[in-house]
């Protein structure tokens, strides 16, 4: 997976995996007494298809330790550490 853009200031991570490119940043509120949100969209033009979620902050850390959980489990990010612990 190529990384294309990273600003930890903004928030903003754009990458590639293929011809699709995957951008996650953050969004402010729509309308006055909204909460922001994640924006994450998968943009993959070999398929012909564009996919956006707008994630709470709550949906997107979940999202972040299922991911995380999963990636471990492939494999683990340490030696030292195994999956599930």
């Amino acid at each position: 997976m190529a990384l294309v853009h990273h600003d930890p200031h903004d928030g903003v991570l754009t990458t590639r995996i293929g011809q699709a490119e995957i951008t996650v940043r953050p969004e402010p509120p729509a309308a006055a007494g909204q909460a922001p949100v994640i924006l994450l969209r998968l943009d993959a033009p070999m398929l012909d298809a564009l996919a956006a979620a707008y994630l709470t902050p709550e949906e997107a850390r979940l999202l972040a330790e299922v991911l995380l959980r999963s990636a471990d489990l492939l494999r683990p990010a340490s030696p030292w550490r195994t999956p599930g612990t």
